[in-house]
């Protein structure tokens, strides 16, 4: 007999966002292959520069969620 798995539409929805996330990681990867380990080095560089400034979309809410953690 099987079993019925029933599952919140948040929990839909984050199981799906997490999959999509994981395809992307797994194809991004797979695409930089053709490149040398110092020009991937830099992009990941690059891309964690990106997320530790201020400047990406959402910045403003991880500060606000930093500011409410050290108070």
């Amino acid at each position: 007999m099987m079993e019925t798995r029933s599952e919140t539409p948040a929990a839909f929805e984050e199981r799906m966002r997490e999959e999509a996330a994981a395809a992307g990681r797994t194809a991004l990867e797979a695409s930089l292959q053709r490149f040398p380990q110092e020009q991937r080095d830099a992009f990941w560089n690059a891309i964690g520069l990106y997320y530790t400034s201020r400047r990406h979309p959402g910045a403003d809410g991880a500060a606000v969620q930093l500011a409410a953690t050290t108070a």
